[in-house]
């Protein structure tokens, strides 16, 4: 076993942590490793610009204790050293000898009053994880969702969609900004799209235009029953049967103009046995009033 030295040189932690794109790869893949606990604090720092924060700006996006990040990662660099079993970082100077985050990230001192840490993922991690598609499924809020379809690639040669009728699981929310927010899956509201053969189901007719990046229309996909009102359900609202696929006008209209309840209507006659088919029961009345109270 090689003991790597980490140091601080010039402001920054130092060490020759050597692990390949392909290692990290295949480490990514290994749940004993990458569990979904730090799977979701590494993700905090990879949708930041250049993959960097501070600890402390973490913990106040995610209205969390400035180092409740630091256990989790040094746990898992932790089993990065055990699982590839050819080296143990140890900690001199200044440095903890326990310190093993540095095996998953980078960090240097910036201000020279404040003295505030910027962790970094590393480049091999980070291509990893763009490479395996880790962290390029979710979205926490309606405008990321249909921003991150607009630029993913959409192909018509993809196969239709059917719905499976079965029900999923929720998962658990992310406090961001003092706001609980429920991940959306690009891929579940991309199924929707499909099935509904990028038309507006409000109506077939309504004007839209082509995609940029594809030759299909362009539609927007809808939560009928709004995510932000996932705790009040067993089961996951992020399913293709309650996702609608709406021209920008009526995207708008559902959440911001006059004559909704129609919408509703008709959308809520469509999809109610779909609806019931996966767990989620609702009436129209009570579906109308979650609108009128709209908190996404």
């Amino acid at each position: 076993m090689i003991e790597k030295i980490c140091e601080i040189i010039d402001n920054e932690y130092s060490c020759d942590i050597d692990i390949t794109v392909e290692e990290w790869k295949e480490l990514l893949n290994n749940p004993n490793v990458f569990d979904d606990k730090s799977k979701e604090a590494l993700k905090k720092w990879y949708i930041e610009p250049g993959h960097s924060a501070t600890c402390s700006d973490i913990g106040k996006k995610y209205n969390e204790h400035s180092m409740s990040a630091n256990g989790v990662i040094n746990g898992l660099a932790g089993r990065v050293q055990k699982e590839l079993g050819r080296f143990e970082v140890k900690g001199i100077g200044n440095i903890a000898p326990g310190t093993r985050f540095i095996v998953v990230m980078k960090s240097k001192m910036i201000g020279a009053k404040s003295k505030k840490w910027i962790w970094t993922i590393r480049e091999e991690l980070v291509q990893a994880i763009e490479e395996l598609k880790i962290f390029q499924e979710d979205s926490y809020t309606d405008e990321e969702l249909i921003m991150n379809i607009e630029e993913s690639c959409i192909s018509s040669s993809t196969p239709p969609f059917e719905y499976m009728g079965v029900s999923k699981k929720k998962r658990q929310p992310v406090s961001i900004l003092n706001k609980l927010l429920y991940p959306r899956s690009h891929k579940v509201s991309k199924n929707a799209l499909r099935h509904a053969n990028y038309m507006c189901e409000i109506d077939n007719n309504h004007p839209t235009f082509t995609r940029r990046n594809s030759e299909l229309n362009y539609t927007e996909p809808h939560h009928l029953i709004p995510m932000s009102y996932q705790g009040d359900f067993n089961v996951s609202l992020d399913v293709e049967e309650n996702i609608v696929s709406l021209c920008c006008n009526c995207h708008k209209q559902i959440h911001l103009g006059q004559g909704f309840e129609i919408m509703l209507k008709k959308m809520y006659g469509e999809r109610k046995d779909l609806l019931t088919k996966v767990g989620i029961h609702i009436s129209l009345n009570d579906l109308i009033i979650l609108y009128k109270k709209e908190k996404v």
